[in-house]
């Protein structure tokens, strides 16, 4: 009879099913709808070089930094639809989740007893505090290569530690060419590098030395892709605009009322009680590279994706005991296992297995783009009146809505890829945000015919009553202006 899977394999699963879980869900992240339209234009003409959705860039020279997961997301929804693309988001999702449990496991030293609920505890606070800020986006492929990356720098026992000089290399292309956030992980290893040298293990020396070879192989082979230097120099050129990335988000410092900002404050006060009451004291390294991610995490949420999960390890280092029986021979609980324990086993798998069954075939039965924040009604009203085709309009995280579903029909006058927008456009869009004194000026100098915009902001209260607009279309979150003359 197949032995039953013991408690680690079980946790295992259970960690894979929850990540499955909080990614299989609908597609609807503002920048996800226009990876995917730019998969479908890669499809049909390569790989873009210049803007081909704005009426105010046309042209202007544009970097797809993921290029990569653009074009496979291109590929699944040719051959599968979307709901492909939702099952590729809740595999990566299980896979972070499955190997954030596993990392943790591994870096306690043992897989049975105290660590083993260290471990499990530890995981779960941090792949909370990381799907907080999950979405739909090459954004969560990167978090994948950031755990690949920590786990073949932290567990240098382990089948993949041990080819560390080849994984490194593979793990920053793939990454480098599917999301801008690879730049984390070369100073994520620049890090570590420090820190042990902080510890007397030099950069030039045994393992140190690997890894430092295998950074500099990984950034000339950063350049193979189709925009060379491009790649590498596109964080730079996005963090140039420090000025623009303040009004973005998620690139604001988190709120800790919000459910993401309390669930990175439990993992933050949870590293602290680790490294502060543990039995073990965090190495020099340790303390390089924590505080600047945390600190990064502090800065801007986005980066609240990664900051546990390289982290974790290092809390759970902090709480380990020593190795016990069980941790020298991992298969030895569920060799011990009796007939009855064997039988709940697989009934918990067997749960596990139903649980993500259900969850999959109730993900598609739902609409597979979840447009509900989107002016759906406003734009269904204009195509009705014949009006696509104007130069339109909308709020920048709207914009990516009217890429996938209007383009080329309909092209925006900004969209969230502010590393690609001149200057002098985004200042512009800025001063429709704030409804500066100079909001008539720039919608006469890009002769605006039709505004969608959000019913209760500043900018649709000032048009009220003005001559020149009159109102086309309202409900209660969408107003659409047209200029009386169109």
């Amino acid at each position: 009879m197949r032995r039953a899977p013991g408690l680690t394999a079980l946790f295992t699963a259970a960690f894979a099913a929850a990540g499955w879980h909080a990614a299989v869900s609908p597609l609807g992240d503002n920048s996800l709808f226009w990876h995917i339209r730019t998969g479908r234009w890669m499809l049909d003409h390569g790989i873009p070089r210049h803007d081909v959705y704005s009426f105010t860039a046309p042209g202007v020279s544009w970097v797809s930094q993921s290029w990569l997961a653009e074009l496979a997301y291109g590929v699944i929804d040719s051959a599968f639809g979307p709901f492909g693309i939702r099952v590729v988001m809740a595999i990566t999702g299980a896979a972070i989740a499955a190997v954030a449990f596993r990392l943790a496991l591994d870096a306690s030293g043992g897989r049975a007893g105290v660590e083993r609920v260290s471990a499990v505890l530890l995981a779960a606070v941090a792949v909370s505090a990381s799907l907080s800020n999950w979405s739909s986006r090459p954004l969560l492929q990167g978090a994948l290569a950031f755990l690949a990356l920590v786990w073949l720098v932290e567990l240098a026992d382990s089948r993949l530690g041990r080819h560390v000089g080849v994984g490194i290399p593979v793990v920053m292309w793939l990454w480098a060419n599917a999301h801008g956030s690879f730049a984390l992980g070369f100073a994520y290893l620049g890090l570590h590098l420090m820190g042990r040298w902080a510890d007397g293990a030099p950069p030039w020396k045994g393992r140190e030395w690997v890894i430092a070879r295998a950074a500099l192989v990984a950034v000339v082979a950063c350049l193979v892709n189709p925009y060379g230097i491009g790649i590498l120099t596109f964080p730079i050129e996005l963090l140039g605009r420090g000025e623009v990335l303040r009004s973005v988000i998620e690139w604001r410092s988190p709120d800790f009322r919000s459910a993401q900002g309390v669930t990175f404050g439990a993992w933050l006060s949870v590293f602290i009680a680790c490294t502060a009451l543990g039995r073990n004291r965090l190495s020099r390294r340790d303390l390089v590279v924590a505080v600047p991610f945390l600190m990064l995490a502090l800065w801007a949420q986005r980066n609240i994706t990664v900051a546990p999960l390289v982290t974790l390890p290092m809390a759970v280092r902090a709480v380990a005991g020593g190795r016990s029986e069980a941790t020298d021979n991992p298969r030895l609980a569920s060799e011990r296992l009796t007939g009855s324990q064997g039988l709940a086993h697989w009934s918990i798998a067997l749960l596990l297995v139903l649980l993500v069954g259900s969850w999959t075939a109730t993900a598609r039965r739902e609409p597979d783009f979840d447009s509900s924040s989107y002016p759906v009604k406003a734009m269904r009203f204009l195509e009705t009146e014949d009006l696509l085709g104007q130069r339109m309009l909308t709020e920048d995280w709207s914009a990516g809505y009217v890429i996938l579903r209007w383009w080329p029909r309909q092209k925006v006058f900004i969209d969230d890829r502010y590393e690609m927008y001149p200057l002098g456009i985004i200042s512009d869009y800025e001063e429709l945000l704030r409804g500066g004194k100079n909001w008539r000026k720039v919608l006469d100098e890009h002769d605006i015919g039709i505004v969608v915009w959000r019913a209760r902001e500043i900018l649709p209260r000032l048009m009220e009553g003005d001559a020149d607009w009159v109102v086309l279309y309202q409900d209660r979150t969408t107003v659409v202006y047209a200029r009386t003359a169109l």
